[in-house]
């Protein structure tokens, strides 16, 4: 089977694929090359590049678009379903220690927030021990917004923690409001209603028209000036100007970012260079235990493939 991967900005999804896919011949591109390099493929792996309908209509012996991960966002799944390609991804159900590595690396930028992580490395060249006096994450409350395998995860770790927590999503499960102990779970029409009551505002929605921007000025301006923005869900959930503009005007303290509307940022990007705001290179969810479930879910797919048997998990 001919697969092309078509982004090398995760080595050790790379690695994972062709360690459990040894029979199979496997290319890796960057994502300005896809569409040149498509027309080779039987399966591609989008990871962060957009698989639009020419780069589909461009590969006559394309048969599976399967992501390494759960976003789709970025394939144009009309022109898959136009040509009998089958799309495919790896839910959280299907790997759930995934979302359980993406809460842990999103607890880590709450705590880099809160105890002045860029501060205290800077004291700490300095030779100033003993300070900035931060703030622990106990009698505080957190937001999550987008109650899926992520938020659940998160949730399950910020409750031993000390913290209140509430939840926003579409749909408002009391039983599992209830299992994760939270305080509340609400519809998103309540979203202005709770931003000013809460320390933490964490996003781990799935990207989408209506979730596009969510988190901009009109967010921003409803927040306590001493309350963060967390964002381990997809860059353009958060509008980046906005947010450094609520943060220069002192509206919100600071941000903890997994991921960014452009990947990777200018060297010179306001956000990556800002003393408030802490940034981790899409790796919330990048880890031995994550990696090793997500590739074998996918080589799972691509052997049911080449067997002639139904796949698991294909987009509706």
């Amino acid at each position: 089977m001919r697969i092309l991967i078509c982004d090398d900005m995760f080595p050790a999804m790379i690695d994972t694929v062709t360690r459990l896919l040894t029979e199979d011949e496997i290319r890796v591109c960057r994502q300005y090359q896809v569409a040149h390099e498509a027309h080779w493929a039987e399966v591609i792996i989008p990871a962060m590049a957009r698989i639009t309908a020419e780069i589909i209509h461009s590969a006559p012996g394309l048969r599976l678009i399967q992501q390494f991960g759960v976003g789709l966002e970025g394939v144009d799944m009309a022109a898959a379903a136009s040509k009998g390609v089958q799309v495919a991804n790896v839910p959280g159900h299907e790997a759930p220690v995934h979302a359980e590595c993406t809460a842990e690396g999103g607890l880590f930028l709450m705590m880099a927030c809160s105890r002045y992580f860029k501060a205290t490395q800077k004291a700490l060249v300095a030779g100033e021990w003993g300070r900035p006096c931060g703030e622990a994450l106990i009698d505080r409350k957190a937001l999550i917004i987008g109650l899926g395998a992520v938020g659940r995860a998160l949730a399950r770790r910020l409750k031993p923690m000390g913290m209140e927590v509430i939840a926003s999503d579409v749909v408002q499960d009391k039983e599992v409001a209830e299992a994760l102990g939270l305080a509340g779970l609400y519809g998103p029409e309540s979203l202005f209603d709770l931003l000013p009551e809460v320390d933490f505002v964490i996003s781990t929605v799935t990207l989408s028209s209506e979730t596009r921007g969510l988190l901009g000025r009109e967010v921003f301006s409803r927040m306590k000036s001493s309350a963060y923005v967390i964002n381990i869900s997809r860059g353009p959930i958060v509008n980046e100007e906005e947010l450094l503009v609520a943060i220069d005007g002192g509206r919100i303290a600071g941000a903890g970012l997994d991921v960014l509307n452009s990947e990777p940022p200018d060297p010179g990007s306001a956000l990556l260079n800002h003393p408030k705001v802490v940034i981790t290179p899409h790796t919330a969810g990048v880890t031995e235990q994550s990696f090793s479930a997500l590739g074998s879910a996918v080589a799972d797919n691509i052997k049911r493939l080449k067997a002639g048997q139904p796949l698991k998990n294909l987009a509706e």
